[in-house]
């Protein structure tokens, strides 16, 4: 039987796996030790290794592996930074033996093509992509049992020693408040491990322990009755399975018989950066999609195959999991042809003729509403296993959580992580979650944040206390898995059409000077408190105003947009980039030094001046910009400071000859 050890890796990926290949034995590790360790005891026919790995780093295992005399042959799978040092590369490849190498994010069916060569075994066809399947939910879930299930035990535990004392005659204040406290845990949380009565009973059990219910001997004895019940139902196992149910270029397929248009469409495509394949028909929409599924799909329904098959195509790609989503770009224009592509999951419906720049603008805005990786949830609970549940519940769906068990701690994590969403409970120590809201709602910068509760209490009272406060929506514990993942993702996709409305330069893509303004704001006070440096750079495309005078407002425009694309694929993730006005953009970078920003720039500043631009009859020119650059502390310690300092040095930059970057004296 093959048996694979996977370290570095999700823990979920074991399993899916196994599911993958019939026979195969799965065991995930997630330290460097823990894999020399089972290295040397186990008997493996292949090593999954991602350069996650820690304690030691995936090179030193390697390098341990291939000592051990029994081991020099056998086959690693490495998984790595599509960024990684190419010295670290060619050293895995040649000296450490990795077979094969795959990059992150990722791609699970990749891996799992890979797996069936290098171990020589049979796919099992998948009945879905599994990423954020039921089995995942399931496995995630039992996962988070088995290390939460003592401090369950415990929990019960505190409560049956609470009722001893009642029955004794000699409980006090405190040691009533704990059982509360731990019953209304317990209630939160058991039901998302599928003890749906064991939740049933601590609801009971918390019930009789607040304030102001009588407790009498008669009392005791039902809670000792309900406990006994309770111990029984935790000590079985979970039954989740109830509840759960490559590069970085952006793949762009085009399904559309008008060659013409396919080709202004693709060509228009590859200036923004998108990597494209086109189809004339469905069957060879199907092959394309078959090995290397497509971030997005521009799709003509009136092709000459039927336009019945165009939608099942349609259902295909929104059965996947993460759903592809799919512009429709068609001449029908019919209100059933409109509410049949919303039906099938549709993300966008276009009636030609569009120019391909507006096509185009569409398919990018419909990708960043698809993109899952912009979106941050604040969660505050006490509780630390609904926090692990929340984790594994949305990091598969791409969602970053930041979860606090200490409100104490919760204005500092605010401004440290800037969510698009935050998740309270109610009661906590310290400060209640209603609080809490109340607090958001009274600032300025964060009242318009959205709120979403989890509660166990379902009472008129806690409903009216939750909605005054300000919330926008709750969800009742025990947490069904499908239950909030809709309503987390509803709240964020609202909340990201009404960012991006007012936070997004129409034309050029990048950030709103104003939204620029806020994250720049936040990245000095962060600094501040780190003592790390900021970078501002103030960015002025040289001998703008000539090509709007000779080739008219659309092309500059055009151009504009294709710096925003360049800037916003060549800078870190974290940098913000924003329109100033004009043809002037700002950067802002944190924990970047002045000679940092300007060995970027100056790598972007090759590649526009390289980049032919065209006029509206085919003419041929290029463009370059000149730069100015300052530095928090040094240049200034304010924002209004050191745009002024970087704009001087801008100034200096144009006077000098242009197409320079110049940083601040």
């Amino acid at each position: 039987m093959p048996s694979v050890l996977m370290a570095g890796f999700p823990i979920d990926l074991g399993p899916w796996l196994e599911i993958r290949f019939r026979g195969l034995v799965v065991k995930a590790v997630q330290r460097g030790a823990e894999a020399l360790r089972d290295l040397a005891e186990g008997d493996w026919s292949l090593l999954l290794v991602s350069d996650t790995l820690t304690e030691p780093e995936v090179s030193e295992v390697l390098a341990r592996l291939r000592a051990m005399p029994d081991r020099k042959g056998l086959p690693v799978l490495a998984c790595l930074d599509k960024d990684v040092d190419k010295l670290l590369l060619l050293r895995l490849i040649n000296q450490l033996q990795v077979n094969q190498l795959l990059f992150h994010p990722l791609d699970r069916q990749e891996l799992a093509r890979q797996v069936s060569s290098l171990l020589d075994l049979p796919l099992t066809p998948p009945k879905v992509d599994l990423p954020a399947s039921q089995l995942q939910v399931a496995t995630s879930m039992a996962e988070i049992w088995s290390r939460f299930k003592d401090a369950t035990l415990n929990r019960v535990g505190v409560i049956e020693e609470v009722t001893a004392a009642l029955l004794r005659g000699a409980l006090t204040i405190e040691q009533r408040r704990q059982a509360e406290r731990e019953a209304h845990k317990l209630a939160g949380s058991l039901g998302t491990f599928g003890f749906h009565e064991g939740s049933r009973l601590a609801r009971e059990i918390d019930r009789f322990m607040q304030p102001g219910e009588e407790l009498t001997p008669e009392s005791g004895l039902r809670l000792s009755e309900l406990l006994v019940q309770l111990r029984q139902e935790v000590s079985q196992e979970p039954r989740t399975g109830e509840e759960a149910g490559a590069s970085g270029t952006t793949r762009l397929l085009i399904v559309d018989d008008d060659r013409e248009l396919a080709e202004l469409l693709a060509a228009e495509a590859r200036l923004r950066g998108f990597e494209v394949q086109s189809s004339a028909n469905l069957g060879e929409a199907r092959g394309a999609i078959a090995p290397r599924r497509p971030d997005v799909v521009l799709l003509d329904l009136t092709l000459s195959d039927s336009a019945a098959d165009g939608r099942l195509l349609m259902a295909e790609l929104a059965a996947l999991s993460p759903p592809v989503p799919v512009v429709v770009f068609t001449g029908q224009d019919a209100l059933i042809d409109r509410i049949e592509v919303a039906r099938l999951g549709g993300a966008a419906f276009l009636q030609k003729p569009q120019t391909p720049a507006n096509v185009l603008d569409v398919v990018r805005r419909v990708l960043k509403r698809h993109d899952p990786e912009t979106s941050k949830v604040l969660a505050v609970d006490d509780d630390p296993t609904i926090l692990k549940t929340l984790e594994s519940l949305l990091a598969p769906r791409g969602i970053q959580v930041t979860a606090i068990s200490d409100p104490l701690l919760f204005w500092q994590a605010l401004e440290d992580t800037q969510p698009d969403l935050l998740v309270l409970d109610i009661d906590m120590p310290f400060l209640s979650g209603i609080e809490l809201c109340r607090v958001i709602r009274n600032d300025v910068h964060w009242n318009e944040l959205p709120v979403l509760f989890l509660t166990a209490r379902t009472d008129v009272d806690t409903m009216q206390r939750v909605y005054s406060s300000g919330a926008d929506d709750y969800v009742t514990k025990p947490i069904v898995g499908p239950e909030l993942l809709t309503r987390i993702s509803n709240r964020l996709e609202r909340n990201q059409i009404l960012r991006r409305l007012a936070d997004t330069d129409v034309l050029t893509g990048v950030a709103t000077r104003h939204k620029a303004t806020q994250v720049m704001e936040h990245f000095l006070r962060l600094a501040k408190r780190q003592d790390q440096p900021v970078s501002v750079a103030v960015i002025d495309l040289d001998h703008f105003k000539p090509i709007n005078d000779r080739y008219g407002h659309p092309t500059g425009d055009r151009v504009l947009r294709r710096v925003g694309e360049l800037l916003l694929r060549s800078l870190r993730g974290e940098d913000v980039v924003a329109r100033w006005g004009g043809e002037e953009f700002v950067i802002g970078a944190y924990g970047s030094s002045k000679e940092d920003s300007i060995r970027r720039l100056s790598g972007i500043l090759a590649d526009i001046s390289q980049e032919e631009m065209q006029g509206p009859v085919g003419e041929v020119f290029r463009v370059s910009f000149s730069a100015g650059v300052a530095q928090y502390p040094a240049d200034g310690m304010d924002l209004n400071a050191l745009y002024m300092a970087a704009d001087e040095a801008l100034y200096k930059a144009k006077s000098g000859g242009r197409n320079q970057i110049v940083p601040c004296a």
